[in-house]
């Protein structure tokens, strides 16, 4: 059976459906979640006054291998449960300039962190890797990085590299398949865990290929990495309503490296911009300060 995406609502919605023993055992769970995780399944059995063929009956109705996989799963859900629901309880009420002072505080510390972990030499040795890469791939799934990898090919191409970005992991294998010395593989990752950038890294290196990774230091995507541009910007505060400033610190990154790379490509990247420039201006006309194709 597959399992629910949350195991807490998938107890309340089966609950009036079950017999009268399986609903026991559910509203049980529901009374005391947190304490549910720490008990023996005799002991539960007991205070639910069934049997333990019934509790693990009620554990395998929903998806689950069995009574310490049940607790496993319940102890996870509640915990990100607990976690969205405090946060939501410190978010202000629909005050706009209270709630724009903390996006911009969120932004700015996350901005401050990064830059003070910046490596100068890392940075450098990542932006020539790039600018002298016979192709770049970008890659990232899931929320910002997945965009990251997107907003890296932006940042690229217009300065004439054959680069490309993917957030398929189908894709990302696939890449990686065909990638050869002289390639440069650009993967971010928030966690440095999903398994898809961490498999494509070992592929790519393993043909020869070059693979910067931005991500969180002793991570499995770090440790496949041939180098790391290390990015730890704390995630103390989660708010429901809140997008995660981490990535406020892999937009820096991306500019830094991407400043670094059109200096190094000079003077081929000004000309290619000066034309991107010129064939813009039959969309808009012609104006002072106008990003190149932003």
């Amino acid at each position: 059976m597959k399992h629910p995406a949350s195991l807490i609502e998938a107890i309340e919605q089966v609950a009036p459906s079950l017999r009268k023993a399986e609903r026991r055992v559910a509203d049980l769970v529901l009374r005391d979640i947190e304490g549910m995780t720490r008990i023996s399944i005799k002991a539960f059995a007991a205070q639910a006054e069934v049997s333990e063929p019934t509790v693990m009956r009620f554990t395998r109705r929903l998806g689950c291998d069995g009574f310490s996989d049940f607790k496993i799963r319940l102890a996870q859900d509640f915990a990100v449960g607990r976690m969205y629901i405090e946060a939501e309880r410190k978010v202000q009420s629909g005050d706009a300039r209270t709630t724009a002072q903390r996006v911009y505080q969120s932004g700015v510390d996350a901005l401050a962190t990064t830059f003070s972990g910046l490596d100068e030499m890392l940075l450098n040795t990542a932006a020539a890797t790039v600018a002298q890469a016979n192709r770049i791939v970008c890659l990232g799934v899931g929320g910002s990085s997945a965009i990251m990898a997107q907003e890296m090919e932006n940042r690229l191409f217009r300065f004439g590299l054959a680069v490309s970005s993917s957030a398929d992991a189908y894709k990302q294998q696939m890449l990686a398949a065909i990638a050869e010395k002289g390639d440069a593989f650009l993967i971010f990752s928030v966690t440095g865990k999903p398994q898809s950038l961490v498999d494509a890294a070992e592929i790519a290196t393993a043909r020869g290929a070059s693979v910067i990774a931005v991500t969180l230091p002793d991570s499995p995507l770090a440790g496949r990495s041939t180098l790391l541009l290390p990015l730890v910007v704390p995630g103390d505060e989660v708010h429901f309503n809140f997008p995660n400033r981490t990535r406020y610190g892999q937009l820096l990154v991306i500019d830094c490296l991407s400043a670094i790379v059109g200096a190094l490509k000079q003077p081929a990247s000004a000309r290619r911009l000066h034309r991107i420039r010129t064939s813009l201006l039959a969309l808009h006309g012609h104006t002072e300060a106008q990003p190149i194709g932003d």
